[in-house]
Order: structure tokens, then sequence, then C-alpha cells
């Protein structure tokens, strides 16, 4: 049985502040590409997709939605 990978969200985090600003569809298949079959989890939620991710860390204000795209807001720290 094969188990899939979990990824910290910090990590979809970086990689948006390398590539961004993207549209949410070109974060989605950037993060598939980069990442590949994982799951995704933070400080307080495991089993994440990616748009359900996206989802969280635009409800908590670490990405911001503005005309050019998906930003990061705020760094990720690096625990």
């Amino acid at each position: 049985m094969q188990t899939i990978e979990s990824t910290h969200g910090h990590e979809l985090m970086r990689w948006l502040g390398e590539h961004g600003p993207l549209t949410r569809e070109a974060l989605l298949e950037g993060a598939a590409r980069t990442f590949g079959p994982t799951t995704f989890h933070t400080c307080s939620q495991e089993g994440l997709t990616a748009a359900a991710l996206l989802d969280f860390l635009l409800a908590k204000g670490k990405i911001a939605e503005g005309p050019e795209g998906l930003t990061l807001a705020v760094q990720p720290c690096d625990h």
C-alpha cells in the first residue's frame, strides 16, 4: 500500500513567494507539478488538498488575493 506524503503549508507559501503573483488555477497546477501526490498540513489542520489549504491560508490572511493574483501577505515561519 502506497502512503501519500504530507507537505507543510509553509512549503506552498514559500513556493508562491518565489513564483507569484499567480492566479488560483496557476497556483493549484504549479502545486500539483511541484509537490506531486501529497496532502498538506498546517500547525492546526491535516489532510488538506491544495485547494483546501489555499482557502485556509486566504481565510487566515497569510495569502492575499488582489488584481494581480495571489501573493504572500506574510512570510512563512521556519518551524
